[in-house]
């Protein structure tokens, strides 16, 4: 998650468009989502990682100053009472379920603090805020005040999203046994 000012978003912003390349084809070279450079060029750096951050300013050749680098302001009140969510639906962190013949996913919030940033789980950038509205996240799978799922899970055609579930369910278990078992050991 970067702490980076939004005038350095538009930065970026500017410099992809006047060097010709799209969002998506930006994504692919530093190997994130176009959706998380889109939401970044938007105002909304905590999307990426820093690590990110420093490859597509390498790319697009614009200069990050330390004090860009290192903007992290010293007491994070609000912050530390965050709560973040794993946007992989493929994440044994999200569970999945099904209600009225539609699959959803209630993802397992994750108090974000100090530079707790990724999924513990598989690595993925943790998501703070509802992917419709952008408010600060609740419990649930989907947002309370704009009904969006907070992760979206889609089948392949023909494969029976009951059948999944259950395997899936199955799945999460049997790593979540293997994770206590090893935790016993240490």
């Amino acid at each position: 998650m970067a702490y980076l000012p939004e005038d350095f978003c538009r930065k970026v912003a500017a410099a992809r468009r006047e060097q010709g390349l799209t969002q998506s084809a930006l994504a692919k070279a530093v190997g994130c989502a176009q959706s998380a450079v889109s939401m970044f060029e938007r105002g909304h750096p905590e999307k990426l990682s820093i690590e990110f951050v420093e490859k597509i300013a390498g790319i697009l050749k614009i200069p990050m100053e330390e004090k860009t680098r290192n903007n992290i302001p010293e007491f994070l009140p609000a912050f530390s009472l965050q709560k973040g969510y794993c946007p992989n639906p493929a994440c044994l962190s999200n569970i999945p379920y099904i209600i009225n013949d539609e699959l959803f996913v209630w993802p397992e919030l994750s108090l974000l603090t100090g530079n707790i940033k990724y999924c513990a789980t598989c690595g993925e950038v943790l998501e703070c805020c509802c992917p419709g509205c952008a408010r600060p996240i609740t419990e649930g799978a989907c947002c309370q005040s704009c009904g969006h799922p907070r992760v979206m899970a889609t089948l392949p055609p023909g494969v029976s999203s009951e059948l999944w579930v259950v395997q899936r369910r199955n799945e999460i278990q049997q790593w979540r046994s293997l994770r206590s078992s090893h935790a016993v050991l240490k």
